[in-house]
């Protein structure tokens, strides 16, 4: 199983947008791509997918940026994962890519039930953690 660097990347930007949360100052991309490491571009990509999914707002001008649509606990890693990957686990079953159009199993799986059930579990695990916890964490782990 692979967790994309999208997501891994995505959940760091929100958490540094979290982190001015509560002074209600816009964060801008630049700041988030220097802190981050990363292209500004890259960056960018990651917060608009996050605004799309009405996790982040944007604010116009020359002090704007991004900042939380809702409080930090009122965001799930779920959220942020959807938003940047779309499906939490996308089974073989219902993927458009590939050679074949569908599964050659599709109308016997003897395994589907089981991959239906690890969806359900890494949705469940994953909307136990809030950004806020997450924000938490990271400033115990280090000072910012």
């Amino acid at each position: 199983m692979k967790i994309s660097s999208r997501l891994d990347y995505a959940i760091s930007c929100i958490i540094r947008v979290a982190n001015k949360y509560k002074s209600k100052k816009p964060v801008s991309i630049s700041y988030v791509s220097e802190k981050e490491k990363l292209e500004y571009d890259y960056a960018e990509q990651l917060l608009v997918l996050m605004k799309k999914a009405g996790l982040l707002k944007s604010i116009r001008g020359p002090v704007g940026g991004y900042i939380l649509a809702r409080p930090p606990e009122k965001i799930t890693v779920k959220d942020v994962a959807i938003a940047i990957e779309g499906k939490i686990l996308e089974l073989i079953c219902f993927r458009k890519k590939g050679r074949r159009k569908k599964c050659v199993h599709l109308g016997d799986c003897r395994v589907r039930n089981l991959w239906l059930k690890l969806g359900k579990e890494i949705e469940s695990f994953l909307a136990r953690y809030t950004i806020k916890g997450l924000l938490f964490l990271r400033k115990r782990e280090k000072s910012w």
